[in-house]
């Protein structure tokens, strides 16, 4: 049984296959279209997976998509309605986008992909999100919670997966939406909804959650574990301006402008302006967001309490946006609350196709569980065409995509072993290098996991300065992760986090001791956390080998690790968008597979 998944038309579109129970590929469509959040129909993604397989489109038996457009339609019309006739503008643009893509979506398929509509299954957004975390996850029987914007109706779901059976138990449905609500903050903190939040839970490590009984008042945590949200603060209806009302604005003061550059940094330096006003100014923002960051940690242990009671089990799968809040995700870990909790690797709309496709595939076939899920599931370019790029890099190509002020020569090394890559990469490294690091498949998802990183020293701040400033262009405030092998891991982080596979994918944040701060404050967030990936041997073998030959290089196997792409760009997929950013930046090393390239300054 072959099933394509498919998600698109709000965000970060994607395509999944499923062969027989086993999924084969993933990808989200933006790592070929390299538009970042990219929601149009996922053609490029769907011709890669049916290409890892050696399949072509006649071969598939069925499409999944990952919600149902028809019933989205009239929660569209109907929240449009209720609005009217102060909706009437957003009404009509609503009505184009929704007839424009969900309501022909069989038509976009029959057409792109040569399906005929008796093979295109409609799964529940929400089902999607509960079958991508269950049927990826190790266990056999847990209790499922999803939490993200709005899908169809459903804006929070619980439900209960035993063997390869799913079962909805309990919801929480549209307007009252956690993700939404953070994402209307986001906004209101100067970031871009839906890209954003990761920048919002960054800035609350600043700020005391001061704001907190004013955010309790917009989202209401019932005694069942049910929560509800006071819209009189909202109107999402608005596509000219924020989706607040200036009852929100009563409550929290005005918002920060986009371009309004925030003072906050995580390294080793004054966090404060010299402007007494400035400050206190900018520290309102930190304070609004440490405190719809706490309210939104209490909802989802309210919520994780409710599917506890419902469903007796001792294991959690969580998915939906909300579960990309690493943050939330160690309190939920610490609360105890289940022995264990597993997070998908995409668990956002990006992991959508991944969950339609299984949930589709479960009705028909056994679907392999296991606990050996990887996240390199995305497409591969061989030492061939990495050769080739590097043996036709002439002077002309170098200076067409370097800056005029650079002044370098550039060495190329090809047909190395991995054992002298890793030797001259942890001696680039422990001199401060900024280096690329390019291997094997791609990863699935939003985190770079040692297939598409950059890589530098953890405890050279200056370096990670660079980095920010010349490479990733990225805000001081937003801190950086660590990689790390499994024996240094025991050392460096929190021991609760060791136990979770969360730690496996980044996908939680992990308290630093006390006594090794100083070995990694390139990637140390200023409340002393980090965001760990763990790396064990069977994960990724080669990173693994490198991270050894750092330790035995440095000390430590550990290393600070950034997704591979510059600001408002996708992680990199190819080895020529690798070459350049390689190239276009202040990066100074570059694996490619087995080929290495070298500024010489």
């Amino acid at each position: 049984m072959n099933v394509l998944g498919l998600s698109s038309n709000y965000h970060d579109a994607s395509a999944a296959l499923v062969v027989d129970g086993k999924l084969v590929a993933a990808s989200t469509e933006e790592r070929f279209s390299l538009i970042k959040h990219d929601p149009s129909f996922p053609l490029q993604a769907s011709l890669f997976c049916l290409e890892q397989a050696g399949l072509n489109f006649n071969q598939l038996d069925f499409v999944a998509y990952h919600e149902d457009p028809n019933i989205k339609f009239t929660r569209t019309l109907a929240s449009s309605f209720a609005r009217f006739p102060r909706s009437r503008l957003s009404f009509v643009r609503t009505m184009q986008e929704a007839l424009a893509s969900g309501l022909k979506i069989k038509k976009d398929v029959g057409l792109k992909l040569g399906i005929s509509n008796e093979k295109i299954i409609y799964t529940p957004h929400h089902m999607s999100h509960a079958a991508h975390a269950f049927y990826t996850s190790p266990f056999q029987d847990a209790a499922i919670l999803t939490i993200d914007a709005v899908g169809e109706w459903t804006c929070t779901g619980v439900f209960q997966g035993h063997g390869q059976q799913i079962d909805p138990l309990d919801g929480v449905f549209f307007p009252h939406s956690l993700g939404l609500i953070y994402s209307a903050f986001t906004a209101f903190l100067g970031f871009k909804a839906n890209d954003g939040e990761c920048s919002t839970m960054a800035l609350a490590a600043f700020g005391q959650p001061k704001y907190a009984d004013s955010v309790r008042k917009i989202i209401q945590v019932q005694s069942d574990g049910h929560y509800k949200i006071d819209m009189s603060y909202f109107d999402f209806g608005n596509w000219n301006s924020l989706p607040i009302t200036d009852k929100f604005v009563k409550l929290f003061g005005l918002p920060r402008p986009y371009k309004e550059n925030l003072f906050f940094s995580c390294f080793a330096e004054a966090k404060n302006p010299t402007d007494p006003k400035d400050n206190k100014h900018q520290q309102r923002y930190a304070d609004v967001a440490a405190s719809v960051q706490l309210v939104l940690e209490e909802a989802i242990l309210a919520l994780a309490q409710r599917a506890k009671d419902l469903t007796s089990s001792p294991n959690l799968c969580l998915a939906g946006g909300v579960a990309l809040n690493a943050v939330a995700n160690s309190v939920l870990i610490k609360s105890n609350i289940f022995e264990n909790v597993f997070v998908p690797i995409d668990p956002g709309d990006g992991g959508g196709a991944t969950g339609s496709a299984l949930y589709l595939a479960s009705r028909y076939d056994s679907l392999e569980k296991s606990e050996s899920t990887t996240p390199y599931i995305g497409k591969s370019y061989d030492q061939t065409s990495t050769l080739e790029i590097a043996r036709h890099l002439d002077l002309t190509t170098v200076k067409k995509f370097s800056k005029p002020q650079d002044n370098y020569t550039l060495e190329i090394e090809s047909h190395l072993n991995e054992s002298e890559i890793n030797q001259v990469i942890a001696n680039d490294l422990k001199n401060e290098k900024i280096v690329g690091w390019f291997q094997g498949r791609f990863e699935n998802g939003p985190r770079a996991l040692g297939n598409r990183s950059i890589l530098s020293s953890a405890n050279s701040i200056s370096t990670a300065k660079r980095l920010s400033t010349k490479v990733k262009k990225r805000a001081f405030f937003r801190p950086y992760a660590l990689t790390m092998t499994d024996q240094t891991a025991k050392t460096l982080i929190e021991p609760q986090m060791l136990k979770t596979t969360l730690s496996r994918w980044m996908q939680t944040s992990a308290r630093v001791n006390g006594g090794e701060t100083h070995l990694v404050g390139a990637a140390l967030h200023v409340d002393q956390t980090t965001r760990p990936q763990i790396c064990h041997p069977k994960d990724n073998p080669r990173l693994y080998s490198l991270l050894n030959e750092i330790s035995r290089q440095s000390g430590h196997g550990v290393v600070l690790n950034t997704s591979f792409n510059e600001s408002g760009f996708p992680l990199v997929s190819s080895p020529n968008e690798a070459l350049m950013m390689f190239l276009r930046t202040d990066m100074d090393s570059l694996v490619l597979n087995n080929s290495l390239l070298r500024k010489k300054r």
